[in-house]
């Protein structure tokens, strides 16, 4: 395989994940959503300019890179302002369903990253900084996920699901990881 076709294979994940997001917020037509979207870009270009110093451009387009990073930190700040706890799970209130849909698989999606990454001996946060596509496509599924889990409960997403997608998400970036990689390294 050609190193552009490879290469453009890679980057398709990426670009139809930020894509998504973008659809997903601009027809969600919500305010909070919106604002929260921008604060997160520009948190995470102050994160990666701390992070990478020397490199000028990296805030403008890093977070293009890590789209998911850039969604993750959206929806913890969505979820600062209209998350809402009861007995049969979380939801985002006063967000349209898909959108809340869409932020709470990523919330849960770093949630399971976060609290599972010790026991799973860091191959999730491993695949997370060095595999975007695959972190892209699991985050797809599990938005896919919690937005059948989120309509069963009339935008609830029960703890059940909350545990379901928050341990979905660890588990199958490491195992995904272990398989992926092998063949990358082979065919690319």
């Amino acid at each position: 395989m050609s190193p552009d076709i490879s290469g453009l294979l890679l980057l398709a994940p990426l670009v139809l994940y930020l894509l998504h997001a973008l659809w997903r917020l601009i027809a969600s037509d919500s305010l909070p959503a919106v604002l929260a979207f921008i604060g997160a870009y520009f948190i995470c270009a102050v994160l990666f300019r701390l992070t990478l110093p020397t490199l000028a451009m990296v805030p403008v387009w890093l977070p293009f890179l890590y789209p998911y990073a850039w969604t993750g930190i959206a929806a913890l700040l969505l979820a600062c302002g209209t998350l809402q706890v009861g007995r049969s799970g979380i939801r985002l209130q006063g967000v349209p369903p898909l959108m809340a849909a869409y932020a709470l698989s990523q919330l849960c999606l770093h949630l399971g990253l976060v609290t599972l990454s010790t026991v799973l001996a860091g191959r999730p946060l491993q695949a997370y900084a060095m595999l975007p596509p695959l972190v892209a496509a699991g985050g797809y599924l599990l938005y896919r996920l919690c937005l059948r889990l989120s309509r069963q409960q009339q935008g609830w997403l029960s703890w059940p699901g909350v545990i379901m997608t928050a341990v979905a998400a660890p588990l199958l970036l490491g195992w995904a990881a272990e398989l992926v990689v092998p063949l990358l390294l082979r065919y690319v």
